[in-house]
């Protein structure tokens, strides 16, 4: 029963620790938890009134206008509401042409929270904003935003939006000379539309085909238009891409081309009159070019006239150039009169190319005199001209270069960001190894004493079934024995009282070590005396003990467990004395040198036989307790002599 409680208690060693462990881990992993979570705080919202937007219908653009202006100023709206607000405020003001005030609508609409947590709303917002700076004519300021919005549409990959966003910027960087780039801009508008926007991919291509001709490279300009022509579903860009392609024969004097294109487009029904003076012009123009005696001037002027009455300056410079042209060989005052007309029409456009371009044909239809004034006009322009070309590109040069700079400060940051994030995770996991580490090590320490405590009092519970199972073999061995053999004495007729009186001493003598061997030792201050006791229970008639110099290693201050073991050494020695040596003088000497105790036992006993020293039980434990205190037990036996015995320890 003993040793099945025993092997319970070991297994209660092994699941104790291990459940603690467990719940000591999770505990801190929920304390980490709690540590690294957000606070727990309820936000109130705030209470907004709905808008009602069906109150809109049947009203006008201005109605709409200031409806949405009243509204905005007096109720407490959502940042939803808000934005919806502020993008019908942007189209109707689109609708009303006045793109200064909806560049302003569109930059409320990027202070709003609901925007700047979107990609999508973001990307439009800043989409449209390049639309209306491009419409006032800031190209730079266009073209910054464009590229804004591309950037967020790449993060919703929205491909569509993407392939407008670069070809609104090849546009731009076309239109500022920057030709290749331009190039690049288009093949990546047609690249994300993937072909699933005609009208988008058509004016890509128109893009790439104003690039080839500006670099008189007319055969890509052909293959560009003809590509543009052939994918455009809307019939008014199929028409001007039509009539560009008739310019670009015209530039390469392929005239019979131009003429059949333009022909052909005057047959079908041009609902736009700019577009259907444009092409009659350019039609009779070409012919006129084909052939000097072609009769053209009635379409001409009848070119020229649509173009006055839909007031379209830009088509009527390009009339009277076409009139200047013809009428230089014909009638010189005519050729002269539609160059100053050419001269007012570019100068109301503030187009200072073509203003010294009719200069160029001023000078030459007037006497050098004359055109004297109209050279220094065209030197003024000239300088005038170069200085603002060339503030113009330095302006978009410096637009594109802060661009750049400030996506790599982003990008920078975003790198910065990502490796402040990095190091922040592996400082967070540092500290979750460390603090794992720490609970384990914390846990297996516990684990460790809790065993040691354990094995302890197994060693414990061992020792008081060692100690109970010698004292039963004694009783029976030993003492059993001796009494069963004065019990067959006294039945004997023949016993002698005397013999019984040794017997029953001897019995008690052996009861005496029994008690002595586990009792409980007197330690401390005390245990001198109580070792001489010791000593003194085993000096009898028959044997004298001798105790010499006992003093000298000053048992009481020694520790409690030196105490003990000494103790039950000696009483061990006794014993085997009294019960084996039949010793009549035992000497006990003591000596210390420096730290270091000595302490020799000796009797003239009959020692071991044959010289040979056998352990047993007694002697057994008595050199483990030796050990234990990292002390030595040397024996010297001598038949003659006896035995000698010295134990060595230190304090």
């Amino acid at each position: 029963m003993r040793y099945l409680w025993y092997f319970r208690q070991m297994k209660q060693v092994k699941i104790v620790p291990l459940f603690f462990l467990v719940i000591f881990f999770l505990s801190c992993k929920e304390e980490v938890l709690k540590n690294d979570g957000l606070p727990n705080q309820k936000t109130q919202e705030e209470k907004f009134v709905p808008v009602d937007f069906s109150q809109f219908k049947n009203l006008n653009n201005k109605e709409q206008l200031q409806l949405s202006k009243k509204i905005l100023n007096k109720r407490a709206i959502n940042s939803s509401d808000k934005y919806r607000l502020f993008n019908l405020n942007r189209f109707l003001y689109s609708k009303l042409n006045e793109p200064d005030s909806a560049i302003g609508a569109c930059k409320k609409m990027l202070n709003l929270e609901i925007t700047k947590e979107s990609d999508a709303y973001l990307g439009h917002v800043n989409f449209r904003l390049g639309l209306y700076f491009n419409q006032i004519n800031l190209r730079d300021s266009a073209f910054y935003y464009y590229n804004i919005a591309k950037k967020h549409f790449f993060k919703t990959k929205d491909s569509l939006q993407l392939g407008a966003s670069f070809l609104n910027i090849a546009y731009i960087e076309s239109n500022f000379g920057d030709y290749t780039k331009s190039d690049s801009s288009a093949v990546a508008s047609i690249k994300f539309i993937n072909g699933k926007k005609a009208t988008t991919t058509a004016s890509a291509y128109n893009i790439l085909a104003i690039n080839s001709k500006q670099r008189s490279i007319y055969q890509d300009a052909v293959n560009y238009y003809k590509k543009g022509i052939a994918i455009t579903t809307r019939k008014s860009s199929k028409i001007i891409y039509k009539n560009n392609l008739a310019n670009v024969y015209k530039e390469f004097k392929d005239y019979s081309k131009a003429i059949l294109i333009l022909e052909n487009l005057l047959k079908d029904s041009i609902v736009n009159l700019k577009t259907k003076a444009r092409v009659i012009d350019n039609l009779a123009y070409i012919k006129w070019l084909n052939n000097a005696n072609e009769p053209v001037e009635k379409d001409l002027l009848f070119a020229k006239s649509i173009r006055i009455q839909e007031k379209d300056t830009y088509g009527l410079a390009a009339s009277y150039t076409h009139l200047s042209d013809f009428f230089k060989e014909k009638d010189t005052e005519k050729a002269l009169l539609y160059a100053m007309k050419m001269y007012d029409a570019t100068k109301e456009l503030v187009n200072p190319k073509g203003q010294i371009e009719a200069i160029e044909k001023i000078t030459a239809l007037v006497t050098p005199l004359k055109a004297i004034k109209y050279y220094e006009e065209s030197i003024r322009l000239s300088d005038s001209l170069q200085k603002v070309e060339t503030n113009r590109q330095y302006k978009f040069a410096k637009i594109k270069y802060d661009y750049e700079e400030e996506e790599k400060k982003k990008l920078k940051f975003k790198t910065l960001a990502t490796e402040n994030k990095l190091i922040a995770e592996q400082e967070n996991n540092q500290k979750k190894n460390i603090l794992i580490i720490t609970v384990i090590l914390a846990s297996s320490l516990l684990f460790l004493l809790y065993r040691r405590k354990q094995q302890h009092k197994k060693q414990v519970l061992q020792e008081k079934y060692n100690t109970e199972t010698r004292i039963a073999k004694k009783l029976h061995d030993e003492l059993g024995n001796d009494i069963f053999k004065i019990l067959t004495k006294v039945q004997a007729s023949t016993y002698k009282p005397t013999d019984i009186i040794n017997d029953l001493d001897k019995i008690y003598l052996q009861t005496r070590a029994i008690s002595h061997e586990n009792d409980t030792i007197e330690t401390g201050g005390d245990f001198e005396n109580h070792f001489r006791e010791l000593v003194a229970s085993y000096n009898s008639d028959t044997c004298k003990i001798i105790l010499k110099d006992l003093a000298s290693i000053e048992l009481n201050k020694l520790d409690k467990e030196k105490q003990i073991v000494i103790y039950r050494v000696f009483n061990e020695f006794f014993v085997n004395m009294k019960k084996h040596s039949e010793a009549t003088l035992v000497v006990v000497a003591c000596k210390r040198i420096k730290n270091e105790y000595q302490i020799i036992y000796s009797d003239n006993g009959v020692g071991f036989k044959e010289n040979k020293i056998i352990y047993k039980n007694g002697l057994k434990n008595t050199k483990i307790r030796i050990k234990n205190m990292n002390g030595t037990l040397n024996f010297e036996n001598n038949p003659i002599r006896g035995i000698k015995i010295i134990f060595n320890f230190k304090n």
